[in-house]
């Protein structure tokens, strides 16, 4: 009964089974079309709610051609969009929140740019 071979059981070592995990886990955790860039600086992000609007300045983490994430003082629910810009530095971009999730005393956003509606 103690005998695993005589049951047809074959063990795999253990670093071979942390490298077939690992390979996995890059595999299926990293599924993004573009690299993303780290970047550092400020962003505004400003709110429009029912009554008032509202402007966080926010720290920039990284960006990619398709969104960008940024640490906030501010909790942002998930698919709530935003209003994003730069000071007077151009035109604001719109944003999608794919997810917030907190960051020691402030919050991690994850954010999808979208196209200004029509």
């Amino acid at each position: 009964m103690g005998n695993t071979r005589s049951m047809g059981v074959k063990l795999i070592p253990a670093g071979s089974l942390a490298r077939c995990v690992r390979s996995l886990y890059e595999l299926l955790g990293n599924r993004r079309k573009f690299e993303r860039t780290p970047m550092s600086g400020t962003i505004l992000v400003t709110r429009k709610g029912s009554v008032v609007e509202t402007t966080e300045v926010s720290s920039c983490v990284d960006i990619s051609p398709r969104g960008i994430a940024i640490e906030c003082s501010e909790q942002f629910m998930k698919d709530s969009v935003l209003q994003l810009h730069s000071g007077d530095h151009g035109p604001h971009r719109l944003a999608r929140v794919c997810y917030c999730i907190p960051s020691g005393e402030r919050y991690r956003i994850g954010l999808e740019f979208i196209a200004e509606p029509q």
